[in-house]
């Protein structure tokens, strides 16, 4: 493997999880569940915007509700900022208890890429607390890099189709929320690439794409891949594969953080942080959804660890650098994601939808770095 392929493969590890999930219960001390509650004197992010005039939302049950604030508690916004609960598309969970940090900064839903096995993700769900969803292990090619990662498990090899369509159905029995594919390096080909995204879509699950290089960006994108994460770091992205992506309606989540953070901890003189921002100005400018994820892990064995919770916050600010304005960031962790990942439950202030909300003093559609000035947290309806 010459040295472009091996610092990239560097980058795949972070996507393994070497650590199996804690899957204790971290019961957080202060949470506070009313039936009903009535957030007052807020300004509620409409999806685009903050209006001039203040309102009240109302919870009853975990749910944003359409009743009077008759017999609520009463939460008094003091004039501040509601925007939904922030979603993190890209996150290494590897103890629940990161569950808690993630809320704290707002984070009210995380997406796992890759820890295994599934059910120690599963575990760690509970009412109230940030909501995790997960791929469980991750496939590849047995000999790529990934592969030789101790504990990586035997039945995500594979390398043709047949044996794609296998790992959709072991991950469909752990009841998965979506399948996981590395592309690079030297991973599998596209025809197991187009089974596997057959085989998922048979069973109603989406399949996401780990490529940071131009070359596995490019496959991902003829392949037919749902959602693209990472951005390839040593070639900027082209119209023709933009093309792809386009054709094929596919979302991507780019993890500047990680990005930079990898170029900036291995120092491979072809690895440009440019090419990162430019493929995802690219990206935004061609209309194509593009969401937040950091990359968040706590793995000695890779690149960079981002911070859990914290990172998104640098992510926001990293997108709005590389040309996002602040309401399209905001959205890029809100209701971009609720889209990209069908969870059609959360995402916005919506009657009907779950009450992940979170209270801030200072308005982040002038400036992205207010989305840190965290009064109140809700997880459905549930305060800390």
């Amino acid at each position: 493997m010459y040295l472009p392929q091996l610092l990239l493969a560097l980058l795949t590890l972070v996507d393994s999880a070497l650590s199996k999930c804690n899957g204790h219960h971290h019961h957080q001390a202060g949470s506070v569940q009313h039936r009903k509650t009535a957030i007052t004197n807020v300004l509620v992010w409409d999806g685009t915007k903050f209006p001039r005039s203040r309102s009240t939302v109302v919870i009853v049950d975990g749910i944003i509700s359409n009743e009077n604030s008759v017999g609520a508690v009463i939460i008094n916004g003091k004039g501040g900022f509601l925007i939904p609960g922030l979603i993190d598309s890209h996150v290494h969970l590897t103890d629940c208890a990161y569950l808690a940090t993630l809320q704290k900064y707002g984070v009210t839903t995380a997406l796992d890429m890759g820890t295994t096995p599934y059910e120690d993700v599963a575990k760690c769900g509970e009412h109230g607390v940030t909501d995790i969803r997960g791929s469980g292990a991750a496939g590849t090619v047995n000999g790529t890099k990934i592969s030789f990662t101790p504990g990586f498990p035997t039945d995500s090899f594979f390398s043709t189709p047949e044996a794609g369509r296998a790992f959709v159905a072991s991950r469909k029995a752990e009841r998965v929320d979506y399948i996981k594919l590395f592309l690079d390096p030297l991973g599998p080909d596209d025809a197991t690439i187009k089974a596997v995204v057959k085989a998922a879509h048979q069973e109603d699950l989406q399949v996401i794409a780990h490529a940071s290089s131009y070359v596995a960006y490019a496959q991902a994108a003829r392949t037919g891949v749902d959602i693209i994460t990472h951005a390839p770091i040593d070639k900027a992205l082209d119209d023709n594969v933009i093309n792809d992506v386009i054709s094929r309606d596919i979302k991507v989540v780019p993890t500047l953080l990680m990005m930079q953070s990898t170029i900036n901890n291995t120092g491979a003189p072809f690895f440009l942080y440019d090419n990162v921002a430019h493929s995802t100005k690219s990206l935004l400018h061609a209309g194509i959804p593009v969401a937040v994820g950091t990359d968040s892990n706590d793995n000695p064995f890779v690149p960079a660890n981002p911070s859990f919770g914290e990172s998104l916050h640098e992510e926001l600010r990293m997108m709005v650098a590389a040309g996002f304005t602040p309401s399209q960031a905001l959205q890029a962790a809100t209701s971009v994601p609720a889209t990209v990942f069908r969870m059609d439950d959360r995402g916005a202030i919506k009657v009907g939808l779950r009450a992940d909300l979170v209270l801030l003093s200072k308005d982040p559609s002038k400036d992205i770095g207010n989305a840190k000035s965290i009064v109140k947290v809700w997880v459905e309806g549930i305060s800390k």
